[in-house]
């Protein structure tokens, strides 16, 4: 706003306070929002690097699992008990908002109906295989849902700043400016105004005294 641009009145000087005081306002509000999304941009990443980890140690774990099963009941056996595996799996997309940015919610569900398999030939380590990849599946849906939402926050949270920036150091000052020079103008046109009621006063005494 060019304050050259605006009439030094008493009415836009109301109008300019009125919108000063909402845009520090709006300032106010968005500083709490910015507050709020880094907390939970914060407390998702934790949860994103636990989960990375998390998963490393689950698969390898799985995975050695699955070592043993074949070990135990030979490479064959153990393909043909995975082929009669009665399970399936969904993933449904749900979302939940925080501050008006919305986070996707990874919902991991099994249909089993177990005993998976017939009991000759197999080994129990085939329950402990299965259940250890399911639970794999289930971080990797975790993992994949703060991911996304890491992605999400870190770009209002950018855009948030921004906003703030801009209100601190453009809009909230130039506002400021201008509300004191009109401030000072009419302050300026006051005195003036004053004196010069003071020199017509002088001067219409002297006329009625001389006269």
């Amino acid at each position: 706003m060019a304050k050259s641009k605006i009439a030094p009145t008493k009415t836009n000087l109301f109008k300019l306070k009125r919108e000063l005081s909402f845009v520090q306002e709006g300032h106010e509000l968005l500083k709490q929002k910015r507050e709020i999304l880094i907390a939970e941009l914060l407390g998702i990443m934790y949860k994103t690097k636990s989960s990375q980890k998390k998963i490393e140690e689950e698969l390898k774990e799985a995975y050695i699992a699955l070592e043993e099963v074949i070990i135990k009941m030979g490479r064959k056996s153990a393909e043909q008990a995975s082929l009669s595996v009665n399970l399936t799996t969904s993933i449904t997309l749900h979302r939940r908002g925080i501050m008006g940015v919305e986070l996707p919610l990874v919902e991991t569900k099994y249909d089993d109906n177990p005993p998976y398999y017939g009991l000759k030939g197999t080994s129990p380590y085939l329950d402990e295989v299965i259940n250890r990849f399911k639970e794999v599946l289930q971080l990797i849906g975790q993992h994949v849902q703060d991911r996304l939402s890491l992605l999400r926050l870190a770009r209002e949270v950018k855009k948030t700043i921004h906003r703030v920036n801009a209100l601190e150091k453009i809009s909230i000052p130039d506002y400021k400016e201008t509300t004191n020079y009109i401030q000072e103008t009419l302050e300026e046109q006051e005195r003036e105004n004053f004196i010069v009621a003071k020199l017509i006063k002088k001067r219409l005494e002297k006329r009625f005294k001389d006269g």
